[in-house]
């Protein structure tokens, strides 16, 4: 019997596959894929690259020794929580630092206003120590809107990354 005839969803390279065979890689691209059967279609997903599986947890290496059969939407499910985890914790550190650099800019920027209002209104003794903090508050206020910025785009970035596992 010829093996069955299926597309890398990938690089689209056709691929001869076993009945027997369940998770495979692509000659082609080198793509994780499992052989999913569900609901009358039947064809190739890629599963993601995970790293960090805690051993025999994987449904793949459950599946075939505790009920002798295979389930790839269960491990393809499986690996896709994970991904989607480590993306969220990922975008709640960056958002955390991006929340808190913009507290660090507010405070910079208040720092800077209220050293400008002490060098024009206030007790003439303390005028260098105003300028100082207004100086000192306007110059760090750019690389804080940068790190801020920066902070964003990573968390952005990170939510976006796992928008395909969704």
């Amino acid at each position: 019997m010829m093996p069955e005839l299926q597309l890398c969803p990938c690089c689209a390279a056709h691929l001869r596959v076993p009945p027997q065979l369940h998770v495979m890689r692509c000659n082609n691209c080198d793509a994780e894929l499992v052989f999913i059967s569900e609901g009358g279609v039947r064809g190739l997903a890629y599963l993601p690259d995970v790293s960090g599986i805690v051993p025999y947890s994987d449904p793949a290496q459950r599946g075939r020794t505790i009920h002798g059969h295979f389930d790839g939407r269960e491990l393809l499910d499986f690996r896709r929580g994970i991904v989607l985890a480590d993306a969220a914790r990922k975008q709640r550190f960056w958002g955390g630092l991006f929340f808190g650099s913009m507290i660090l800019l507010l405070i910079a920027a208040f720092t800077g206003i209220f050293g400008a209002e002490f060098v024009a209104h206030g007790p003439k003794e303390n005028v260098e120590a105003s300028a100082l903090a207004f100086l000192a508050a306007f110059l760090s206020l750019p690389l804080i809107a940068y790190m801020a910025l920066y902070f964003h785009g990573r968390a952005r970035l990170a939510r976006e990354s796992a928008s395909r596992w969704r």
